[in-house]
Order: structure tokens, then C-alpha cells, then sequence
């Protein structure tokens, strides 16, 4: 399996990790959950955040970084999912979110750091940070003879691999109750452009 014409094209156009983050930018936000490969995103024009690294992660491939993601647990919230990139022993991130303040970060953080730079700017709709750990980063190149980059299916066995993942930083738990609400301003700030049927709400 190979990029379509049209495909390299797109791929072409996206010479850093900052032109890769512009394009998930430009992307309509897509509400529905679960994977879909970099080819469907280019397809439909649209993702969300698993879907959004997985591209980010193929784009990335081209430039010769490793596909590699990072999974965030959350609670009361959905997870997020990153598209990793390391420079010179520090690490970068791109994603698609559909709140600003957890997309892309440079490359100038420690792992761990990298992880931790996203957890005040995590938080559902009500003002609440509600991340609580993030994996080691999950190799996706191992993934490449079942054609990750290319399928038309669910891309289960990705799943799992995050769910296998260890967990790099977890929040303790006698921590939580102290975490505070986000401010009025931050919480706005985030939900900037927002598409709200893509946005976790309380059943």
C-alpha cells in the first residue's frame, strides 16, 4: 500500500510539525469517536483527536520521526490522544482537539514535562481539569505491515496498545480532590471555536 497521487500532494505541503498542526487546525472537527486512518481523514476533511494523531503521526513518519502517540486518561471527560515527536532528546507534540489549550507544544520538554504541560489546560466544558495520566509513547510503526496508515476499519489493535501502554505519570489519587476549577476566562479560552456536538457533557 502507498499514498494516492493526490495524497502526496497533501503530505508534500506539510514540511514541519507546525505545518502539520496548521492543517489539523483547518480540519472540520468531527464529534464522532473512534479511530480513522490518516487516508480517511484526508478523505472526509474532518477529525477529531485519536483520528487527528494517528495523521499527525503519519505526517510525521514522512519527516522522519517515528509514528509514535500518547494517550491521556481522563476523568468525567474524554481522553486525548497526541502525536509525539522527538528533536535533540526533547519532545514536541500535534493534535487535534476541539478545546485550544491542548493541540500542539514545541519540542523542548522532557517526556514527562511534555505530558504534564497539558494538565492545567485539560478540562471538560464545565471548568473541570480532568486529566489523570498519560502513557509511554505507543510505536506505531509496528503497525505498518496491517497498513495503519491506509485502512478503512476501526483500527481496533490500536486500541489496544494504548490500553496495554504503561502509564508514564498517573495523578495520585489523594490528589484530586485539591485540584481546582479552571478560571471563567481560561475555561472560555479553551472552548474558543468549539464544535459543541463534539463536546462531553454529563448523561
Amino acid at each position: 500500500m502507498d499514498w494516492s497521487p493526490d495524497e502526496r500532494r497533501i503530505l508534500a505541503g506539510l514540511k514541519t510539525p507546525a505545518h502539520i498542526q496548521q492543517f489539523l487546525d483547518e480540519l472540520d472537527y468531527d464529534p464522532r469517536g473512534g479511530a480513522a486512518s490518516p487516508r480517511a481523514v484526508m478523505k472526509s476533511g474532518r477529525a477529531q483527536c485519536f483520528s487527528g494523531a494517528l495523521f499527525a503521526a503519519a505526517a510525521l513518519r514522512e519527516l522522519g520521526h517515528p509514528p509514535r502517540i500518547m494517550y491521556m486518561d481522563a476523568a468525567s471527560d474524554d481522553g486525548h490522544c497526541l502525536a509525539l515527536y522527538e528533536t535533540g532528546g526533547l519532545w514536541g507534540a500535534v493534535a487535534k482537539s476541539n478545546f485550544t489549550t491542548i493541540r500542539s507544544r514545541e519540542a523542548i520538554y522532557p517526556y514527562i514535562a511534555l505530558g504534564l504541560s497539558y494538565f492545567d489546560g485539560f478540562f471538560n466544558v464545565y471548568g473541570k481539569r480532568s486529566m489523570r495520566a498519560f502513557t509511554v509513547p505507543v510505536e506505531l510503526e509496528r503497525f505498518e505491515p496491517r497498513g495503519w496508515r491506509f485502512s478503512g476499519g476501526q483500527l481496533m489493535y490500536i486500541d489496544r496498545a494504548i490500553d496495554d501502554a504503561p502509564r508514564a505519570w498517573k495523578l495520585p489519587r489523594k490528589r484530586i480532590a485539591g485540584v481546582s476549577k479552571v478560571s471563567e476566562q481560561l475555561r472560555a479560552a479553551g472552548l474558543a471555536g468549539a464544535n459543541p456536538a463534539g463536546l462531553w457533557r454529563r448523561s
